[in-house]
């Protein structure tokens, strides 16, 4: 009973306002990441998470068919669902899809500061960040990094209006994502992200940066973060060396499609 009531209450007070079946699919995510449940074990039954958690079978399912995409676990008739191995390559992501994926990826990386300025915006950067050419911004720039890695897996440009620019100021190594600060300091809050992702090869200075050679491949990502009215709270641009960065993502068809 007392299991049960924890299982009732964990999920409550994690839930917000995310659907239950998230919210349930984030703590068997975490479960299992920080080993609760251990690889090739077997999850409890259905019924048991169920009981365990207070909701339905129909929250159970499509909870597991969540962490299932994400490649932690694996079903198998007649046995249950099963723990996988862990993929051990340090550059490989799940991919990016949510505020919750971008603040996992975030918390599992380090930033470390190169530069923090004034900018105005020029051509090439009015054509990528979709500005006004003269408007003034400010820029602060990271290196991203696995934690114990030698080389960078990114180089990340972070750009706000002047007013947030108090938000940008770090210790040299965080990983505290910025758009979260300015929502803490100035009462706003990020309620859309839209990503863009082209290849590009490295200039020069890209390069230099990035400790890779001048015209090698990369993958470059631009994201805005936009409140209820649009208004834009931050822009940035991360350049990741081809053989540094791998994003993994899984998707199932249909029982019509398969």
């Amino acid at each position: 009973m007392a299991a049960l009531e924890h299982g009732k209450n964990l999920l409550l007070s994690a839930s917000g306002r995310q659907p239950l079946y998230s919210t349930l699919a984030n703590i068997l995510t975490k479960d299992i990441q920080e080993g609760k449940y251990q690889a090739s074990s077997i999850l409890p039954s259905e019924n048991e998470l169920a009981q365990r958690y207070g909701v339905s079978r129909q929250t159970v399912r499509q909870a597991l068919r969540a962490v299932r995409e994400q490649g932690l676990i694996s079903s198998h008739p007649g046995i249950g669902t099963i723990v996988r191995e862990p993929v051990h390559r340090d550059d490989v992501f799940s991919a990016v899809n949510s505020v919750s994926d971008l603040l996992q990826f975030v918390e599992n990386t380090e930033m470390h500061l190169v530069s923090h300025r004034e900018v105005v915006v020029d051509d090439a950067l009015a054509k990528t960040l979709d500005a006004a050419k003269g408007l003034l911004l400010s820029e602060v720039s990271f290196l991203r990094k696995r934690p114990g890695a030698d080389l960078p897996m990114s180089y990340v440009l972070i750009y706000v209006p002047p007013r947030y620019a108090e938000a940008q100021k770090r210790p040299i190594v965080s990983n505290a994502p910025i758009y979260k600060s300015i929502e803490q300091m100035f009462g706003v809050r990020v309620c859309e992200i839209q990503q863009r992702t082209t290849a590009t090869l490295l200039d020069e200075e890209h390069a230099a940066i990035l400790q890779a050679k001048p015209g090698s491949a990369a993958l470059q990502m631009v994201r805005f973060f936009y409140d209820a009215n649009q208004g834009l709270i931050q822009a940035s641009i991360s350049y990741y060396p081809h053989d540094r960065y791998t994003q993994t993502v899984r998707y199932r068809a249909a029982p019509t499609e398969i």
